[in-house]
């Protein structure tokens, strides 16, 4: 293994991650030194001029590229210019000096410690410690190094602030950002396996453990009677009991996970529950083709689901499903023409956005009331190949 590819895979990615923001807010920093005097030139000038929109351009391009921050729209305002070119000028002073220090001390310390050696005096007014200069020099650059990321970044938290003055902002591309998503998720995959463990300890003990009971309860009468004809009727009920509750454990076992999606895909268990629904359901569009295990899962509980909370709640006539492949991202819509004024903050949808959200994905809820609802996931599935969707 070369020797980048080996060190890299000995570093964990969120140090890379942060290592990789710092590196570009001190360069953006060192940008900015290039474009300071612009910046204060150009706000002197009407927003509207040549050379205003010039050095506007180069500042968004510098945030964008150096510090993450994406503006929704470009500021017309001079003080736009002028408060930035007035930080960038000031975060360039201690920046660059830090970085001086840190390569001509650090490489100073290299020469002498490898070629020269010798020590450095450390002296108080009660004593003096000595230190080989390879030692001092390399812990004084480190110090620089550290000294001028963080003000890089203080830097960037300042053009973040007045870019929130002047306009929407977004970091999309920013460390903490995905790493405070990631942690989201993490919690929702967690609170979304909490739910579905409490939704099948309550079809266990609201169906099958009834039915149980009720079977003993039978076969316990049917042991009791006395009459040979009472006691066969008993059995007799007892075995349609039985027939009954094998199909209700093959029911909340289906529930739990459809074999059927493992083996054929999502269509026939999507049509399994437009056949079983109470309320009319129509497919419209469904891919024909595979999709990892983990997204076909999520698509059929977001469905499921969904199509569970329009017979509970919606009082809808109709409902209909379409799932759409479209840019490496299943999108799946189920609408229905019911009552509306779902709330997206329930314990059923909630559970949903977790389930998406553990995959990268995203859920949407329109539903205006007396205009019915209209539930959207978008769930990435990174499969390259293109595939086709069918009409039913």
């Amino acid at each position: 293994m070369p020797w980048p590819s080996a060190l890299s895979t000995r570093i964990p990615p969120e140090s890379r991650m942060f290592a990789a923001r710092w590196a570009r807010s001190v360069l953006a920093v060192l940008w900015g030194g290039l474009l300071c005097l612009p910046l204060l030139i150009a706000s002197a000038f009407p927003p509207s001029s040549r050379i205003a929109g010039r050095v506007r351009s180069w500042e968004l391009s510098r945030h964008s590229r150096g510090f993450g921050l994406v503006l929704a729209t470009a500021p017309t305002h001079r003080r736009f210019l002028l408060c930035h070119g007035l930080v960038a000028g000031i975060a360039i002073v201690p920046t660059a000096n830090l970085l001086s220090g840190f390569l001509f001390v650090t490489l100073g310390s290299l020469v002498q410690g490898f070629f020269i050696g010798g020590a450095i005096d450390i002296g108080f007014d009660m004593w003096t410690i000595s230190q080989p200069t390879l030692f001092v020099g390399v812990l004084y650059g480190a110090a620089n190094l550290i000294g001028a990321a963080a003000v890089a970044e203080a830097a960037n938290w300042a053009h973040g602030r007045i870019d929130a003055r002047f306009a929407e902002v977004e970091r999309p591309f920013a460390v903490h950002t995905r790493i405070s998503e990631l942690l989201t998720t993490r919690r929702g995959v967690v609170l979304a396996i909490d739910e579905e463990r409490r939704r099948i300890e309550r079809d266990l003990h609201d169906g099958v453990q009834q039915n149980v009971v009720s079977l003993s309860v039978l076969i316990a009468r049917a042991q009791r009677a006395s009459d040979p004809v009472k006691a066969q009727r008993l059995l007799d009920d007892a075995l349609v009991q039985s027939q009954d509750l094998i199909d209700e454990m093959r029911e909340v076992a289906w529930r739990v996970y459809p074999t059927a999606l493992d083996d054929h895909g999502l269509r026939p268990v999507l049509e399994r529950i437009a056949d079983r629904s109470p309320v009319p359901l129509t497919l419209t569009t469904v891919p024909e083709g595979r999709f990892p295990p983990a997204v076909e899962s999520a698509t059929y509980f977001v469905v499921r689901e969904a199509v569970t909370n329009i017979v509970k709640h919606a009082e809808a006539g109709s409902t209909t499903v379409g799932i759409v492949d479209e840019a490496r991202t299943l999108t799946v819509t189920i609408a229905d023409d019911g009552i509306g004024g779902a709330d997206p903050d329930g314990g059923g949808l909630q559970g949903l956005a977790r389930r998406v959200g553990a995959l990268d994905g995203s859920l949407t809820v329109d539903s205006p009331e007396g205009a019915g609802t209209t539930v959207s996931a978008r769930i990435p599935h990174g499969i390259a190949e293109e595939v086709g969707t069918t009409e039913r």
